[in-house]
């Protein structure tokens, strides 16, 4: 029996799913410390950039049909030792992603047991450890309870948006401006909510799955970034509307949503919305995770060792993942300087990307005339050199809203190193060249 395709209702729905999650909650009070009642035009002005920066992606999917969807692009498109920067530069996202995630669980926790306030590194780790013995004693139970926590998450974030907009108060911000820290705010503000903006670009890699994928995929990821912009946007207003910018600066979702909602109501939003959400994300995120790694352990980025597992089925991958997210936590990194330093090579990266894709049209012509792509080469190449700009523009936005950019630049300047040698000195074989020979 031939398996069912995804439509283009089904991979839209993926692609907001992958919006909307983790960020909203962990990061949201933040960038309106950053940007006041702004917050929305920094919503938009973030989602309009990353669509611009991963544009990419869709074309180069309509080009090329892989299994390990944005690694086998880049590998493929990218020298080696830029492809090995690709490598080291999602070992830093994964890193980010998952403290960030157990960080703000430990945030939401303390609001309902505030003794916990004097342990944040401590209930971080041990958010961070149960959530991968989860994944180590059973993903499926996680994959099943995935779907009702994303309901309950819906489900709170729509209560939270209907009470705000209830408890609306132009008398409590007369007066004061709409960027309260000016274009520098703003642009802090988009720096960060660009984190929180990323995921619909996932469906690239739903590429075989998918129904008429040169025509969907494409239509998907600009649909659902649209979607979750709008989604952001209502949130965002709500959260701004209620008092003025002195009484929510650094509020996250949880501390708003307790001054504008019935106390059983805003339990619901704690418990039933952001702490189940986070931790759904957080184990998503474990799950996810550890599958990239493996196969760029069979290419020869990652020891090899990464891609066996024991006895009991436990891939060693997850050892390598839980020492990444663990290594921000015990830092004691903050949720706003994490985010940036991984998304900042992952600038450089799309930046790289784009300048190697510009010769795909003439070195895999043969590819080119038989994928049936319909854009005439000329265009292909403007739309990866406006990606490329928006990847500086987002680029430059991470270096000036970062309050570590000693450590950023060090970080980025590793990833380097790291790819240059396992490259020169690794035993790396790519599957993607492969299959696919320029």
């Amino acid at each position: 029996m031939e398996e069912k395709k995804l439509n283009l209702f089904d991979l839209v729905s993926i692609g907001v799913g992958c919006i909307i999650g983790s960020g909203i909650f962990a990061l949201m009070g933040v960038g309106i410390s950053y940007s006041g009642r702004g917050i929305t035009l920094a919503l938009f002005l973030a989602m309009a950039l990353v669509v611009i920066q991963a544009i990419g992606l869709p074309l180069l999917t309509s080009v090329f049909e892989l299994d390990g969807g944005e690694y086998a692009i880049n590998s493929l498109v990218m020298p080696r030792m830029c492809a090995g920067f690709a490598v080291g530069r999602d070992l830093i996202y994964r890193a980010g992603s998952l403290a960030v995630t157990a960080i703000a669980i430990t945030e939401y926790l303390e609001m309902l047991s505030p003794a916990l306030a004097g342990a944040d590194r401590l209930v971080s780790l041990a958010v961070l450890t149960i959530c991968f013995l989860i994944v180590v004693f059973g993903d499926k139970f996680a994959a099943k309870i995935q779907n009702v926590m994303c309901i309950l998450m819906y489900i709170a974030l729509a209560l939270f948006v209907v009470y705000g907009l209830m408890n609306m108060d132009p008398a409590a911000y007369e007066g004061e401006p709409m960027l309260p820290n000016g274009v520098n705010g703003l642009i802090m503000a988009i720096a960060l909510m660009s984190y929180t903006c990323n995921g619909f670009q996932y469906v690239v890699n739903m590429g075989k799955s998918a129904k008429n994928p040169r025509r969907n995929i494409p239509l998907a990821f600009c649909l659902s970034a649209l979607v979750g912009a709008a989604i952001y946007a209502v949130i965002g207003f709500a959260a701004t509307h209620t008092d003025s910018y002195a009484n929510i600066s650094s509020m996250n979702l949880g501390a708003i949503a307790e001054t504008i909602m019935p106390h059983s109501l805003y339990l619901f939003f704690i418990i039933g919305g952001a702490l189940l959400a986070l931790i759904t994300s957080l184990v998503g995120a474990i799950i996810s995770g550890y599958r990239p790694l493996i196969a760029c352990s069979v290419d020869g980025w990652l020891p090899a060792v990464c891609a066996k597992k024991t006895k009991k089925g436990v891939p060693y991958a997850l050892a390598l993942l839980y020492i990444i997210g663990a290594a921000p936590i015990l830092l004691g990194m903050d949720m706003g300087d994490v985010a940036t330093i991984c998304l900042f090579p992952g600038a450089i990266t799309k930046l790289l990307v784009n300048v190697f894709s510009l010769s795909v049209p003439t070195r895999f012509s043969k590819t080119w005339k038989e994928s049936g792509m319909t854009m005439s080469p000329a265009v292909f190449k403007l739309l990866l050199v406006i990606s490329s700009v928006a990847s500086v523009v987002l680029g430059v936005f991470y270096f000036i809203s970062n309050d570590l950019k000693i450590a950023m630049i060090l970080v980025t300047v590793g990833i380097f190193v790291y790819g240059f040698l396992v490259d020169r000195f690794g035993h790396v074989t790519i599957q993607a060249k492969e299959e696919y020979k320029a």
